[in-house]
């Protein structure tokens, strides 16, 4: 009985740390979760960045009153006013 108790235990234990190495906390498939989970950080930190420049670009056009930008002035000017609807046109040249 002894003899086979022994390899018995050692099979579960060695279940036990397979079953936990895969589908555990820190496993295989938690790792996947959270490299997904980092590709969207990413990609939502180069959103971010793309949107600080855009308002750092209308800030700096904004700054200095001899190069002020007519028209980034007048389209935050109908915004703050309210003026501004969704179904505008703007078209760049």
């Amino acid at each position: 009985m002894r003899f086979r108790l022994f390899p018995i235990l050692c099979l579960l234990v060695i279940a036990y740390f397979s079953y936990h190495t895969v589908w555990g906390n820190r496993g295989f498939f938690r790792l996947l979760e959270i490299r997904e989970q980092i590709a969207e950080a990413k990609s939502l930190a180069q959103e971010k960045a793309q949107e600080k420049k855009t308002l750092q670009y209308k800030t700096s056009a904004l700054k200095n009153p001899k190069t002020i930008d007519p028209d980034i002035l007048e389209e935050e000017a109908l915004r703050v006013l309210g003026q501004t609807h969704s179904d505008n046109l703007v078209i760049f040249d």
